[in-house]
């Protein structure tokens, strides 16, 4: 199948998470004292409007070195992180400020066999995921999260050879259910929208009260939530990317541009509007399906759940509730949610620059 928005073979660049352990002072006294040296020369770049590169490198590299006791390298990387913050004109309005401890990049670092790797003059221990090779010639960040360090490193891994589809597996993505695919299967549950009213109502209740300890749970609750949601999406985008591979067909999704401002929903649903991360699924898919060589089409999504996928017929009234879709024309009728994974499948069939048969 081929598509112009299909998804080509070739290299993929994923990011890995490396957990390091060394001396905790001496690390975070490096993220501080780097942050520190980075707000300094913001506070230099802004007032001299001095934005690129290579003219704030030579107005204060030296002055940047001997103020903070900074290694040449981390001199370097402090001045393009300072000017990569500035790159936007819209940004140049207003100083940029960089947190204490914030993440900070990495370039040139060196994993050693014995189970090290050597940045900024540390040597720490490193733990990866089993098969996944590690090569400082990628640029990494180092940040502290939750009293541990993190060390995220881009790594790059051989797409899968594509498959010959078929057919099209059409997605929808929703509020209720979380996908929706052109065979009827509903990706969602209770369980994820009682986990969601917990987090909502903790977080409420915490955010009334306002207290330092407060705002210290908040930030515990906002990582535990990020970390549910991910792995909700890692698994379902790992469902629909081996049911596609098992059944040889392509994987159809909407185009998501603009879907928190697209799609309207009544205020009892704005919290579940707002706080599932739709993008991060359809990376995960769109990643995934590239591994496996699954070819990927994304459609226009308008009028996905008003269309009639068996007479055509448009129409705001066909769809007569969140779940209930009635064709006014025809009368053909079922789940709304599946009726536009399944226009979504036509259209990803008509995107093809050949027929597809059904398998």
């Amino acid at each position: 199948m081929a598509a112009s928005s299909v998804v080509r073979a070739g290299a993929l660049k994923l990011t890995t998470t490396v957990r390091v352990s060394g001396d905790p002072t001496a690390l975070l006294s490096t993220i501080e004292r780097f942050n520190e040296a980075c707000n300094w020369l913001s506070r230099v770049a802004f007032e001299e409007r001095i934005f690129r590169w290579l003219p704030l490198q030579r107005r204060a590299y030296h002055e940047l070195r001997h103020r903070f006791a900074l290694r040449s390298d981390e001199a370097v990387v402090a001045v393009r992180k300072v000017a990569y913050a500035y790159s936007d004109r819209a940004r140049r309005e207003r100083r940029a400020t960089f947190r204490l401890r914030g993440a900070i990049p990495v370039y040139h670092h060196r994993y050693k066999r014995d189970g090290t790797v050597l940045l900024y003059g540390h040597r720490l221990r490193f733990q990866a995921r089993a098969g996944v090779a590690l090569s400082g010639k990628q640029q990494a960040t180092l940040s502290y999260e939750g009293g541990r360090f993190v060390l995220r490193q881009v790594i790059e891994v051989p797409e899968g050879s594509e498959i010959e589809a078929v057919d099209v597996l059409g997605c929808d993505v929703g509020i209720v259910n979380l996908l929706t695919d052109s065979d009827g299967e509903r990706y969602s549950g209770e369980a994820v929208e009682r986990r969601r009213r917990i987090f909502s109502h903790r977080r409420r209740n915490l955010q009334r009260k306002g207290t330092r300890a407060a705002r210290r749970k908040l930030r515990h609750i906002g990582r535990r939530q990020a970390r549910y949601q991910r792995d909700r999406n890692h698994v379902i985008s790992k469902r629909v990317v081996a049911k596609a591979k098992g059944t040889r067909r392509a994987i159809g999704l909407e185009q998501l541009d603009g879907i928190r401002s697209r799609i309207t929903v009544r205020r009892r649903q704005r919290a579940r509007h707002a706080n599932w991360a739709f993008w991060q699924l359809r990376s995960f898919i769109e990643y995934k399906a590239a591994l496996a060589g699954v070819p990927i089409v994304v459609v226009d999504p308008r009028n996905t759940s008003r269309t009639c996928p068996k007479c055509g017929t448009v129409d705001k009234r066909n769809r007569r509730s969140q779940a209930e879709f009635l064709c006014r024309s025809c009368g053909f009728a079922g789940h709304a949610d599946h009726i536009a994974a399944r226009n979504i499948m036509l259209r990803a069939r008509a995107a093809g620059n050949r027929p597809m048969v059904a398998a």
